[in-house]
């Protein structure tokens, strides 16, 4: 949705050319970015952009157009990483387990399957058992450390553009 005419909406401004250019709380925000990005922040971020950028009345509507953009700026520097983590999550799980990954590699890169299982393990920061976004994340980072040297290769093959497709 457009930010300005989710503003209107959440902010309850019926006639914007009387000059009631409204308000939104913390709710209203809550709805209000759903309706522009697609999803749902978390409640403590809400409130850090609440504090972030409106004043004491609430978030106006250059400050929540100023928020959006700049939220979009942040969104997109992830985009990419998002990308190729949606592609290889092929249950949409909203994490990657050792088997779908280790399944996926043998699908779409042969040579990387042999690999997959210490690929995936250098991916699970936490060592749970599942990658989370946020440990893909920092693996494409390099923020993770490779077990071995046979990793370094896994890497360039993560990298290529083109290597995961489905």
């Amino acid at each position: 949705m457009d930010p300005r005419a989710a503003f209107r909406h959440f902010a309850g401004v019926s006639r914007p050319e009387r000059g009631d250019g409204g308000r939104l709380d913390l709710d209203s925000l809550s709805c209000a970015v759903i309706a522009v990005f697609g999803f749902k922040f978390k409640k403590q971020d809400l409130r850090d952009l609440m504090e972030q950028y409106a004043s004491e009345s609430g978030l106006k509507m250059e400050a929540f157009l100023a928020l959006v953009e700049d939220r979009r700026r942040v969104f997109g520097e992830r985009d990419r990483a998002l990308r190729l983590f949606s592609a290889l999550d092929v249950k949409d799980q909203g994490f990657l387990d050792v088997k779908s990954f280790h399944e996926l590699c043998l699908e779409t890169c042969r040579p990387l399957g042999a690999q997959s299982t210490e690929l995936f393990r250098d991916m699970d920061r936490s060592k749970s058992g599942s990658v989370t976004f946020s440990d893909f994340e920092a693996y494409l980072a390099g923020d993770a450390s490779p077990s071995s040297p046979r990793a370094d290769r896994a890497v360039s093959a993560r990298t290529a553009p083109g290597a995961v497709s489905r």
